[in-house]
């Protein structure tokens, strides 16, 4: 059996013990469900305990019967369940109820156990005491344990005053930073680190459109060795995603069954004939994560598996906008998925509530962001758009981009020759830390468009840079299986272009696909690949007959230009090539592991001596020397 699998087998009989567990008594009337309490008399006076649950934004309103209704959402006081055993058997129901993808996955990032208090249920006697009182919940979280409710200044001060509702907060509305206008489509520059190799005519995997974002991030490297993301599954957060089943480059990655949820409307349908101008930001990101038409246009990862979460409306921005995300967030997670794709991002509020401050975007304060941090523990990767508001007054990262590193990429924009984009969202955090993380192409991305099976458009803005690492981390993870998201972040972040002078503009800089491909997470530093053009001898050197054999670690360099392909060579002193240990596509960044026994092409035994075991790729050639011994 596979570690995950004794993992799960063990998770399943804590989970036997904890049903067969008689069903403890109450410990006390305290503890029965709560009978749906009288409303505090419209327009009473709060008491004091009322006032002090209500925020004070609120406090105003409530002594106002005539104040508007708005949203607000009610944090109840606990999931309902007593400590000791009753709480062990909720937990347990929990258990039970994981889909077993999303336990494999939790275990993998190490929630140990693999429940908390954040997956039981909301209580259902706080929520029907809701309904009794009129207020029917809009959104509802378990994670965040808290319903959103639509309330007058007459009903806030009954709502505080209830025995279960532990606070009520406001509920302002967010808005996204406008998308910049983009120009034509990016070419390839000439030469330097960017510069790609023709494709082959007809190639597989010829990315067609979109080569210059693959491969400006080293995602044509990890298509080249075959990880294109199948087996993983993710989840994308946005606006809408009109034609996505019939448009060339998205129709082949159409989700299963069960896979498309609308969080807005509350129903499954996640495009909108009837609105042919809007239902289209999530087509278009789409295509940057999981394009899979070769030669027309690919994605970062091609191969995926996804899930369609519609969180958002171009209509308004409302902060039960950010709850949607929340909710969202859960759904993907019962559904096993291993990354979330978000191109959103909040700050500002529509009139008259009031928005997020640059002191809140600490990692730990607005409400997606925090649901960003509990799917992060449950071992989702959560990639998010940077925000588009480096040249406004703002500047800053929007939520829940601020979240911690380990817990959320944030990614910036740049253009096709690595410039940072004038509107990419700036660090550092209200709390000091380094933002974005990456930065990938964000002006004048190609992107599939809505119009018909074959149409295509230009558009710039973090939301498409976010999509593209969302990709590569899809491919390692589906080359790793065994890492965890934060290995993902560590083998990305560490042989990025910046990744030994980070700072907030760049963060770490531009991913390598290739070089986070041949990370070692457990070795720390010493973990990371070669530089470009470099090797390293892993060992064992002398090779002694009849022993393990020599290990030799790659990092392509040069400027790939014409040369399709690569060779890993065995050459004796004498400049007489012994054995070829490797040949395939080769891209700049890429890793090439090799290994040599001691022997020739024929078999043969080589004799005692030195040889050099060389890469060859794009006009440059690196070498390790090594000595062989009977």
């Amino acid at each position: 059996m596979r570690a995950g699998g004794a993992a799960c087998a063990a998770w399943l009989a804590v989970l036997a013990w904890a049903v067969a567990a008689p069903a403890p008594a109450r410990a006390s009337a305290s503890d029965a469900p709560p009978a749906a309490p009288a409303a505090l008399a419209r327009g009473a006076a709060p008491s004091p305990e009322a006032l002090r649950r209500l925020h004070p934004s609120l406090r105003a309103a409530a002594l106002d019967s005539a104040a508007p209704p708005r949203t607000v959402w009610v944090v109840l006081r606990d999931k309902g369940v007593a400590p000791g055993a009753e709480e062990r058997r909720a937990l347990a129901a929990a258990l039970g109820a994981l889909s077993e993808r999303s336990l494999r996955r939790r275990l993998r990032a190490g929630m140990s156990p693999p429940v908390d208090v954040h997956d039981l249920p909301l209580y259902a006697p706080y929520l029907e005491a809701l309904a009794a009182l009129g207020h029917r919940p809009i959104a509802a979280s378990r994670w965040l344990n808290r319903v959103a409710v639509r309330a007058d200044g007459a009903a806030l001060a009954g709502l505080a005053s209830l025995p279960f509702v532990a606070a009520v907060r406001p509920a302002p509305a967010a808005l996204r930073a406008p998308e910049p206008p983009a120009g034509p489509p990016p070419a390839l520059p000439p030469g330097g680190a960017l510069a790609s190799r023709p494709a082959a005519p007809g190639a597989a995997l010829d990315p067609g459109r979109n080569r210059a974002a693959l491969v400006q991030i080293g995602a044509t490297a990890l298509h080249d060795s075959g990880h294109t993301g199948a087996g993983v599954l993710v989840a994308v957060f946005d606006e809408g995603f009109n034609g996505f089943d019939v448009h060339e480059a998205l129709a082949p990655r159409r989700p299963a069954p069960g896979h498309v949820r609308d969080f807005v409307e509350g129903d499954t349908v996640v495009t909108d004939a009837g609105d042919p101008f809007g239902f289209d930001h999530g087509t278009q990101v789409l295509g940057p994560l999981a394009g899979a038409a070769p030669g027309a246009y690919l994605g970062a990862a091609p191969g995926v598996s996804l899930a369609l979460a519609r969180t958002e409306t171009a209509d308004f921005e409302r902060r039960v906008e950010m709850h949607w995300w929340a909710m969202a967030a859960e759904w993907a997670d019962s559904l096993g998925a291993d990354v979330i794709s978000s191109s959103v991002g909040y700050s500002l509020f529509d009139p008259p509530e009031a928005g997020l401050t640059p002191d809140s975007l600490d990692g730990a304060t607005a409400e997606i962001t925090v649901a960003a941090r509990i799917a992060a523990a449950r071992g989702m990767l959560v990639v998010n758009s940077a925000g588009n508001a480096g040249a406004s007054p703002w500047r800053s990262v929007l939520a829940p981009a601020d979240a911690h590193g380990d817990s959320v990429l944030a990614v910036g924009a740049v253009d096709a020759f690595g410039a940072l984009a004038s509107f990419s969202s700036l660090g550092p955090t209200a709390d000091g830390r380094i933002k974005p993380d990456l930065v990938a192409l964000g002006v004048s991305n190609p992107t599939p468009e809505p119009g018909g099976p074959a149409a295509y458009g230009t558009h710039s803005g973090t939301s498409f840079s976010a999509p593209l690492v969302a990709g590569l981390a899809a491919c390692l993870l589906g080359a790793r299986p065994q890492w965890r998201p934060v290995d993902v972040i560590a083998a990305l972040k560490g042989t990025a272009s910046r990744a030994g002078a980070p700072d907030n503009r760049y963060g770490w800089g531009l991913p390598n696909g290739g070089a986070a491909l041949c990370v070692d997470p457990a070795a720390g530093p010493a973990g990371l690949p070669p530089p470009p053009g470099k090797a390293r001898l892993l060992g064992p050197n002398p090779l002694v007959a009849g022993g393990p054999p020599v290990r030799v670690r790659f990092t392509v360099g040069g400027v790939i230009a014409g040369d399709l392909e690569g060779r890993a060579e065995v050459h004796d002193a004498a400049g007489r090539r012994v054995r070829t240990l490797w040949r395939g596509p080769a891209a700049r960044g890429q890793c090439v592991d090799v290994a040599w026994d001691g022997r020739g092409a024929g078999g043969e035994r080589a004799v005692p001596g030195i040889y050099y075991i060389s890469l060859s790729a794009g006009g440059e050639t690196s070498a390790v020397r090594v000595v062989a011994l009977r």
